[in-house]
Parts: C-alpha cells; sequence; structure tokens
C-alpha cells in the first residue's frame, strides 16, 4: 500500500513538513515517486519514520538518529544516553530563536567574535546553536519559522562579516566555492568564504544549488586553484558525485576538495574524488590555506 505525504503524516503522527526536511536533510525517508512527481511512502517508509521519530524523542540528536534509523545496527532507546546540552552559547541560540529575539543574538555573536575570532565563534557557538535548534526543531519543540528566522540573522552577520575584509592581492590563488546542486543548506559554505578571504585568498563564492553544468561551465572561465564542495544534506550526495565527476572528466587544473556533514552518510556506491576536509570549520579552512594560501 502507498501512501502520500499528507497519508503518512496522519498514520504517523509526524506533520508533513517535518517529513519533508527530514528526507531532504537526512534521507529519511526516500519514498518512490508518481508519475507527476508525489511522494509515495509505503509500509516500510512509515517505520522508518516511527523509528527516527523514537530515537529523537529518546534525546538522540536528529543526525544521529538517522544514522542509527537508516544503518542495519539497531539502537535500543534505553542504551542513548541522556543528552547533556550545557552549551550556554548556544543555548543563547536556542532561546533568542524561540523569541524572536534579534538583539541579544547579535550581540552574543558579535561580541564572542570580538573576544575570540571568526573561526572560534563558528565552532564554538554558532554551529553548536543551530545544531540544538536543529535537534529542537526535529523534536517538535521548535518551529520552523524560528529556524528561519535564527540562520537568517547568522547569514548576514557573517556576510557583513565578508564585507569588512579587505580585498585580496590581485595575484592571489582564487578559489570557487559552491554546494551541489539540491543542497540548500550553505551557512557553513559561507563560514568558509568568510575565513579564506580573510586569509587572503581570492573566493568566488557560488552559494546554494548550483547546477553542475553551471559549475562547470564557471570553473572554466575562471580557472580558479581550487573547488571547494560543500554538501550537508544526504540527499546532495548524488549531485555531489556528479559535480566531482564532472570536474574531472572536464579535465579541470582545479584541485577540488569536498567536505560538509553529509559525508558521514556517504556508503560504499558513493565516489566523490578531492580532498577530505575535517568536520570543523576551523580545521577545513586552515587545510585549505595550507594548501592554497
Amino acid at each position: 500500500m502507498n501512501y502520500t505525504v499528507l497519508a503518512a503524516s496522519k498514520a504517523t503522527g509526524i506533520n508533513s513538513s517535518r517529513l519533508r526536511t527530514w528526507e531532504r536533510r537526512y534521507g529519511i525517508p526516500r519514498p518512490n515517486r508518481s508519475n507527476t512527481g508525489r511522494r509515495l511512502y509505503d509500509e516500510d517508509d512509515l517505520l522508518l519514520i516511527r523509528r527516527m521519530m523514537a530515537l529523537v524523542n529518546a534525546g538522540l540528536p536528529a543526525s544521529e538518529a538517522a544514522k542509527s534509523a537508516l544503518s542495519s545496527i539497531e539502537v535500543e532507546i534505553d542504551e542513548i544516553p541522556e543528552q547533556k546540552e550545557d552549551d550556554s552559547y548556544a543555548k543563547i541560540i536556542v532561546t533568542a530563536a524561540i523569541n524572536y529575539d534579534e538583539s541579544t543574538v547579535v550581540d552574543e555573536i558579535r561580541a564572542y567574535r570580538q573576544k575570540f575570532g571568526w573561526a572560534r565563534t563558528f565552532d564554538e557557538f554558532l554551529m553548536p546553536g543551530l545544531k540544538m535548534i536543529g535537534s529542537r526543531w526535529s523534536s517538535g519543540e521548535l518551529k520552523l519559522g524560528s529556524e528561519h528566522f535564527i540562520s537568517a540573522i547568522i547569514r548576514r552577520e557573517i556576510l557583513l562579516g565578508v564585507a569588512e575584509v579587505h580585498s585580496p592581492d590581485p595575484e592571489a590563488n582564487s578559489v570557487i566555492i559552491a554546494c551541489p546542486q539540491e543542497e540548500q543548506h550553505d551557512l557553513g559554505s559561507t563560514a568558509l568564504w568568510l575565513l579564506l578571504k580573510q586569509a587572503g585568498l581570492r573566493v568566488i563564492y557560488l552559494g546554494a544549488d548550483v547546477p553542475t553544468i553551471d559549475l562547470i561551465e564557471s570553473t572554466k572561465q575562471l580557472m580558479p586553484s581550487a573547488v571547494i564542495l560543500i554538501a550537508t544534506a544526504p540527499n546532495s550526495l548524488p549531485t555531489l558525485g556528479l559535480a566531482t565527476r564532472g570536474l574531472l572528466a572536464e579535465r579541470i587544473k582545479a584541485k577540488i576538495f569536498v567536505g560538509g556533514a553529509a559525508l558521514s552518510y556517504e556508503n560504499d556506491n558513493e565516489s566523490f574524488p578531492g580532498v577530505r576536509l575535517p568536520p570543523t570549520i576551523e580545521s577545513a579552512a586552515d587545510v585549505l590555506i595550507k594548501n592554497l594560501g
């Protein structure tokens, strides 16, 4: 029996918006499609959704719950350790999101950046906060509007930081940063843009959801020293593979780097040519600067 997204929502108790987001971010589930493109869920999909929700309700972060639900290794609910969300800075972002409190989160971001610099602000403050927000949203504790609100503020602060950095030397190495087609989450790649520009590299930032053909054409035209592709959601892994293999097929001379949380979901059937970047933004930037700076 097949279920539409609305029927699957009623059968599992998970609203249709969350089902679509779980599919986009974590590949939970990956329903078939009708001839007209409508999602069609089967009983196995519903079981996967219920398993995911049980793990999230038990306290497992959504990203870890997705990995467990998709894997062949079963995690017993009573074996999940209690999640200790004792990161006071991450909680500042969550509270600001709940209250739609722009001034508090902006003041805290700027104070942290002033004291520790952008790299630590990303890895110690902003990314843990966004991860906590994602977990709270997945468990139904936070509205999607709150997540969008806080993400927009963080993006604006990063872009202000980019604008404050002086233009690089025209002779400096140039790099393209992009997210592959269907990847909509670009805060991590935007953060890399800022850190690499601070390091003196010439960055051409193409942003989210870049079609492979356009990426290849831009690379041919600009002839950068490197192409950096960042993928966060597991459903963008196929297009990440297309992009990297497409660049190789065109004999692009630029070095290829790949990074992002989506790589933790890859399987043996997927291939991503290029240098793997470490998971944190600061360490990824360090690798790139050492290779290209």
